[in-house]
């Protein structure tokens, strides 16, 4: 017969309110959502200028060029991430920085 081990997880009470948690995700996304817009706000002249440029330079699509440009600015591959430095981006990260370093 194998030994079975079993593991009991402990549960540690602390002196948060109970809602706290979901307050402060509330208004993580608030923020997040404010930063998000923001980008939006600067990202779109950008990306709509060089879908411009696509379809007059490279022969395509308005379509394709605008799905091309779609995630300009975002994260992924070695493309920049782009407004992550406006005052609403700044804001979400202190409070997401204040609370992680409170734990």
């Amino acid at each position: 017969m194998k030994p079975v081990l079993i593991f009991t997880a402990i549960v540690i009470s602390t002196s948060m309110p109970v809602g706290f948690a979901e307050d402060q995700d509330a208004v993580q996304q608030q923020l997040d959502q404010a930063c998000e817009a923001a980008r939006l706000e600067k990202l779109r002249p950008i990306r709509e200028k060089y879908a411009a440029e696509c379809v007059a330079e490279w022969d395509r699509s308005q379509e394709y060029c605008d799905r091309f440009y779609s995630d300009y600015g975002n994260a992924g591959g070695d493309q920049r991430v782009l407004f992550y430095d406006l005052p609403e981006c700044e804001k979400a990260w202190n409070y997401r920085r204040s609370y992680r370093s409170a734990d």
